[in-house]
């Protein structure tokens, strides 16, 4: 099997004890064949979900002296992502990672065509989307990490309210359950800060959109661009690339006003380093989890067992404040705002460990049922 170093210039994500930091370095890898991640549909430097969890792999090559790589499928289908799995198992993979809901129709099918093959799956479910969203199980081969993206989106909403935002903006991507319960913990963070702050009724107005779209949009930059001309003052770009389309509507905004008044919030991984507009993102620890999942199959003789106390073999795990899964980042280049302290988040943290507040959304709809008076929000179809 070839193996060769490989350097790379990127971002890494490493989980802190009560948020998410990051910090430009150079990441090296062990290139080669063994551990293989399959991409949804975008790349490994689109700054998002991709990106981070290609991370968490070459950070397990480089510590283990395994082989990893990268495959993109052709296409946005089953078909081809099957093919690019089919691609990494003929080629040697032992392993192979995919991040993202796009697989779940993926793995129903893999699963028993390679039974001596590890699947991780991230964001993935048992659910067969191409056929009616059909249930079924998941082998003993695979497994899946969830977040509690709520929580996440929740801690968010709180740090721009109390960070003195009164008038914010939600853009989603896809109105799947992932962006949902960010959208809504974002709504339901916002809400508590505003009741904890004894803000007038009213005082929180929130702009809230799905998009329709993980990818930049000219629709994206037009919309959110509608919103910031009329007073709002930071968007939540909640959905992989879209981000880029919020900062450019942002960025149009600030030239006309002649401030940097405008800005924005990002998902899923640190996307400070992208524009200096964006003050925080809510974020999930996606290279810590895949680095942990990688080193216990590896130390449990290639079979799924037992990780942080839950059975992971044929099982969802989902992943939140309790492991320090989501968060904020904390670093000082990452926390660009300036009333909300570092020290206010890391208490406000701790109360959600603890169970004293509760940032989570209903189970079962993924919806925040009952915002108070504090917050107006303005849903837009």
């Amino acid at each position: 099997m070839k193996k060769s170093l490989v350097l790379l210039s990127t971002a890494i994500m490493v989980g802190s004890v009560v948020g998410l930091t990051s910090c430009g370095d150079d990441v090296e890898y062990i290139e080669g064949t063994e551990v293989a991640l399959v991409t949804d549909v975008g790349n490994i430097d689109d700054h998002s979900f991709n990106q981070a969890t290609w991370e968490g792999c070459k950070e397990f090559s480089l510590e283990s002296n395994i082989g990893t790589t990268y495959y993109r499928p052709s296409g946005d289908s089953t078909s081809e992502r099957v093919e690019s799995i089919d691609n990494a198992v003929d080629a040697g993979a032992k392993v192979v990672v995919m991040p993202g809901y796009l697989f779940n129709s993926s793995i129903k099918i893999v699963q028993d065509k390679y039974p001596d093959v590890a699947f991780l799956g991230i964001d993935c479910d048992n659910s067969d989307d191409d056929n009616g969203y059909t249930p079924y199980e998941f082998n003993d081969n695979v497994t899946s990490i969830k977040y509690q993206e709520d929580q996440a989106g929740f801690l968010a909403g709180y740090a721009a309210v109390a960070d003195g935002y009164r008038k914010l903006g939600f853009c989603g991507g896809m109105a799947v359950p992932a962006v949902v319960r960010y959208g809504q913990g974002f709504l339901k963070g916002a809400d508590y800060a505003a009741q904890e702050m004894e803000l007038d009724d009213g005082a929180v107005e929130i702009e809230y959109w799905y998009s329709g779209t993980f990818a930049p949009a000219d629709n994206i930059v037009t919309k959110v661009g509608g919103w910031y001309s009329t007073g709002t003052e930071v968007v939540f770009a909640c959905g992989g690339g879209i981000y880029s389309s919020v900062v450019q509507a942002a960025e149009n905004e600030n030239s006309t006003l002649g401030t940097d008044s405008r800005k924005v919030i990002g998902v899923d991984v640190d996307q400070h380093l992208d524009s200096d507009l964006i003050i925080t993102s809510a974020m999930k620890n996606l290279q810590g989890s895949v680095k942990e999942y990688l080193d216990a199959l590896y130390d449990n003789d290639m079979e799924w067992g037992t990780i942080d106390g839950m059975e992971t073999a044929g099982e969802i795990v989902t992943k939140g404040v309790e492991t320090d899964a989501v968060g904020l980042p904390t670093d000082e280049d990452s926390w660009l705002m300036e009333e909300f302290t570092v020290e206010e988040y890391n208490a406000l943290y701790a109360k959600l460990k603890s169970g004293e507040v509760d940032g989570d959304v209903n189970d079962t709809t993924n919806l925040y049922d009952n915002p108070t008076a504090k917050i107006v929000i303005n849903e837009e179809s």
